[in-house]
């Protein structure tokens, strides 16, 4: 990282000695993407309806590739998604959202044929559980949740063992939202061996891994990997990503007219496109978006994943050292191994103290009042690891922060 200036990659916010610790909600705008938006504004001025079919390849310049916007949402999966993922050539798709993926996915018949029960733990985000549940009277799936452990991990043996005959999905998240736990990848290649010898399938939801460390979703045997560019990619809302095994078959219900095989003939029927991951397509697709979407995804792409993850290591060690000087409790994992880019803290209320650290211009969040999280990212330093942990010791040490009045202007912190 000597060679990385975060400062001429990245905008940042306008307090100067503002320290940027929400990665895993909302990563920092990259440089590019004001420039970006001006060839959206440009190309829907300059082309107007012909955009759909070609605009300048402001995403890969020194290629020659045709790109319009049609087409978008598969150029920039097989281009940008696919080295995020490890993944091959054809298998990636921009997504407006995982939930809609998700729900498409439900919607086909492919998944319900392979039985009635969706598994997956009580440490999942409960999107999925939701769609489950709201798929229930429509295709007669039924969630099957397993507890967690003691610790609030995912309680593997007891995962492995839930698989069975009725198994129509294993849906994990690779990384946990409330843990910052990692799972491994022998045991999520277990998890596939054992799907697979029921027919089932194996869905991981890498919302907090990809774009934090080096994901290889061929290794990990999964069918399908959801996930976003929210965070760690900095990619902003409106931008997630589906991989679809090669050769998996799948037909969603939930579909669109930009999913059909011959969109502009206006047939009565519906037809699925050929390629099977334009099936995840709905209506119009939305634009602006797509055209900053990958700014931060280059950046990670240009450093490598492997110094991506080892500046996050080395700044999540020295947090977790100073976790320890002050006799924290930590929720979060300690073994590289099993870490994410997050660090969790339990402290006695966790919303007043992330108000509190706001109100010093330190952005870190919490969850259900238990805990703070925060996770060093790309743009961060030691000296940004060691004034926060001074301003939390010196709150914790003194109460004050509990006087804090936690902002009702919104829910997000």
């Amino acid at each position: 990282m000597e060679d990385f200036s975060p400062h001429t990659r990245f905008r940042f916010p306008d307090e100067p000695d503002a320290i940027e610790l929400r990665a895993f909600t909302h990563g920092l705008q990259p440089a590019t993407v004001p420039s970006m938006m001006e060839h959206f504004t440009e190309d829907w001025r300059r082309f107007g309806v012909d955009a759909w079919n070609k605009v300048p390849n402001h995403w890969a310049p020194d290629s020659d590739d045709t790109v319009g916007w049609w087409t978008l949402p598969t150029y920039l999966g097989d281009e940008f998604i696919a080295p995020l993922l490890g993944a091959p050539h054809g298998s990636c798709i921009l997504q407006p959202h995982v939930h809609w993926t998700v729900q498409c996915l439900l919607s086909a018949p492919e998944v319900r044929d392979r039985g009635a029960e969706i598994l997956l733990p009580d440490t999942a985000f409960p999107s999925v559980l939701h769609s489950v549940q709201q798929w229930d009277d429509l295709q007669s799936f039924r969630p099957q949740i397993v507890p967690s452990t003691e610790e609030n991990r995912v309680h593997r043996e007891a995962l492995l063992n839930a698989i069975g005959p009725n198994t129509a999905m294993v849906a994990l998240s690779h990384v946990g939202f409330t843990t910052g736990a990692r799972l491994p990848t022998s045991f999520l290649q277990r998890v596939a061996e054992r799907a697979h010898a029921h027919d089932a399938l194996v869905l991981l939801d890498g919302y907090h891994a990809a774009g934090s460390m080096p994901v290889d979703v061929t290794a990990l045997g999964c069918d399908l990997y959801v996930g976003g560019l929210l965070k760690e990619g900095c990619g902003s809302s409106g931008n997630t990503f589906l991989y679809i095994r090669n050769g998996l078959e799948l037909t969603p219900r939930l579909t669109g007219w930009f999913g059909d095989a011959a969109p502009f003939e206006f047939r009565q029927s519906p037809e699925p496109h050929p390629d099977v991951r334009r099936r995840f397509l709905g209506g119009t697709t939305a634009v602006a978006p797509m055209y900053h979407a990958v700014e931060g995804v280059r950046i990670l792409l240009d450093l490598g994943l492997d110094t991506v993850r080892a500046h996050s290591l080395r700044l999540t060690d020295l947090a977790i050292e100073r976790v320890d000087s002050a006799d924290l409790s930590l929720r979060s994992p300690r073994r590289p191994a099993a870490r994410s880019a997050m660090i969790l803290l339990e402290v006695p209320d966790a919303h007043k103290l992330t108000a509190h650290l706001k109100a010093q211009h330190i952005y870190t969040d919490s969850r259900q009042n238990e805990v703070v999280r925060m996770a060093p990212f790309l743009w961060n330093t030691e000296a940004d690891v060691h004034t926060t942990f001074d301003h939390i010791e010196g709150a914790l040490a003194s109460g004050a922060y509990r006087h804090t009045s936690v902002s009702t202007s919104g829910p997000v912190t």
